[in-house]
């Protein structure tokens, strides 16, 4: 459970570029791709299973994919089922059968995003996963599978943990689910204010019979201020 974000001041670079949410490129003429053009996404590392066992796939949120291959030069191990926000270079691209794309181009900046399940409350110790303030900037899903939240804290420099927790106050069904968005400081001191993203995995959560979910996540901001956010996953 003991996952961890670091804090990174190169954040603050990618929460400029990403503030879309979506894929962003330069210009693009005549279908032919220019030097200086840039694409950024979020992604799930995917291993590829062709042309070579050393590439690997990033299935884009949007659903197009990036084709890629595994380098010394890379800041990140890459790992199947990782959460990344990427910035490439696209040089070609393929159209595929469901009319989405395959990219082929050079990663200018890769950076893992922290990826894990949703906890329910009875899973773990109730103070290992914190009860110190945070704010929730912003929050969305993408496709029906991954939450990912936006979000600030203040600190000194120190690892803080980050987690959803199922406190069972729905049950999905006739009552949303209530998942609070749980941050740990470890005693951290409130010098500067940073920012980071965090995903979760939603597809435990859905309920045979249905397709439709329900829920909240709820969170306490540095005023007291309890705040709920409500979301719904289609499936």
């Amino acid at each position: 459970m003991k996952k961890y974000i670091k804090l990174q001041s190169i954040f603050l670079v990618v929460l400029i570029i990403a503030a879309t949410l979506m894929i962003v490129s330069c210009s693009k003429d005549d279908d032919h791709y220019s030097i200086g053009d840039f694409m950024v996404s979020f992604g799930v590392i995917q291993k590829s299973v062709e042309p070579a066992d050393n590439n690997y796939m990033i299935l884009l949120d949007n659903g197009d994919k990036l084709a890629m291959s595994v380098s010394p030069l890379l800041p990140i191990e890459l790992k199947n089922d990782q959460r990344v926000f990427v910035n490439f270079a696209p040089f070609d691209d393929k159209v595929n059968a469901d009319k989405s794309k395959t990219y082929y181009g050079r990663i200018n900046y890769i950076q893992n995003i922290l990826y894990k399940n949703i906890y329910k409350l009875s899973q773990i110790n109730n103070d290992s996963i914190g009860h110190d303030p945070i704010i929730i900037r912003d929050s969305w899903i993408t496709g029906d599978s991954i939450l990912t939240v936006d979000f600030k804290y203040y600190t000194e420099g120190s690892v803080h943990y980050i987690n959803l927790i199922d406190n069972s106050e729905g049950n999905g069904k006739d009552k949303p689910y209530v998942f609070e968005f749980r941050h740990n400081a470890r005693g951290d001191n409130q010098s500067y204010r940073t920012s980071g993203y965090a995903s979760f995995k939603l597809n435990p959560i859905k309920i045979t019979g249905q397709n439709k979910v329900n829920f909240y996540i709820r969170y306490t901001d540095y005023d007291g201020k309890r705040i709920d956010i409500p979301h719904a996953i289609n499936y």
